[in-house]
């Protein structure tokens, strides 16, 4: 994510009521999860 996208999702999760801890908690989670791969 670039630093933009940070700032514009935090906003975002802001205007929906979340905290600042849980907003860290959200993008922790998605820079460092490892991807999903997907077997056919």
């Amino acid at each position: 994510m670039t630093g933009k996208e940070v700032v514009n999702l935090i906003q975002k999760l802001e205007a929906e009521g979340l905290t600042a801890e849980k907003i860290i908690e959200i993008i922790k989670y998605v820079e460092t999860a490892e991807p999903k791969i997907e077997t056919k």
